[in-house]
């Protein structure tokens, strides 16, 4: 009889020793047997770093009713563990998976915004960019050790590019929204001409001939303010079960 090895994400987190053990197998009806009743929305350290619950439920949260299993969150979550001294990664285990677990829920309320306005990620881009990462990475042994830094394997990584992109391409349709006044064009033009250069140039060029890239890079300059807007008015009208 073949045994099945775990997912990458599994096996990649399990060897955190995480103080949890997930079973293979199982069926759904006992998944969400297992799974602990909902918690308030946890924002403060004291309720982020609390002891995380024994037995540990395979489906940590609910986003609008869509389950939200762990090994979804572990590849966020290692990330911020690999930055941990040893000493630090037992003492801030549940810390770091809860806010891993919070990104996670904040990017799900994004994604699921995307699909009911009909966005979708480009899928010329999503290759373009898997690509990108392949060629950085041609041997076989550097590529597998990239992914496993990632905490996933290579589908896995291309659905996270996905992700992504779809994020990506949901939060520029919300910029385009307000639009960028000849004021505030002009104003960030002004605080430094010479970024807006052309490279074939010496010297600033006109207003006028780099207005385009200007207001580019004002509605970039936005993106993180619209980003956090568009979470806080999503999760405000969201229903969340966090069960960790």
């Amino acid at each position: 009889m073949v045994r099945r090895r775990a997912p990458l994400a599994l096996q990649v987190f399990a060897a955190l020793s995480l103080p949890f053990a997930l079973a293979s197998g199982c069926s759904r009806a006992a998944d969400e047997a297992a799974t602990a009743s909902p918690t308030p929305y946890p924002t403060d350290e004291a309720s982020l770093s609390r002891p995380l619950p024994q037995p540990f439920p395979e489906v940590v949260a609910r986003v609008n009713g869509q389950a939200i299993r762990v090994e979804q969150v572990m590849p966020m979550a290692k990330k911020d563990l690999d930055q941990q001294t040893a000493e630090d990664i037992s003492r801030l285990k549940p810390l770091v998976l809860r806010r891993a677990l919070l990104r996670y829920v904040e990017r799900e309320l994004l994604v699921q915004e995307a699909l009911v306005r009909g966005i979708s990620a480009d899928t010329r881009r999503v290759d373009w960019a898997y690509d990108q990462f392949r060629r950085e990475h041609p041997d076989e042994i550097e590529w597998a050790r990239f992914l496993l830094a990632q905490g996933l394997d290579p589908q896995r990584f291309k659905t996270e590019l996905r992700v992504q992109q779809t994020v990506a391409a949901l939060v520029d349709a919300e910029l385009q929204k307000t639009p960028v006044t000849d004021e505030e064009a002009r104003t960030a033009y002004l605080r430094d001409p010479s970024v807006f250069a052309p490279v074939a140039e010496k010297g600033p060029a006109p207003f006028e001939s780099v207005r385009d890239a200007v207001v580019a890079a004002v509605r970039e300059s936005r993106r993180p303010a619209t980003i956090d807007a568009l979470v806080a008015r999503l999760r405000a009208s969201a229903r969340i079960e966090i069960l960790i």
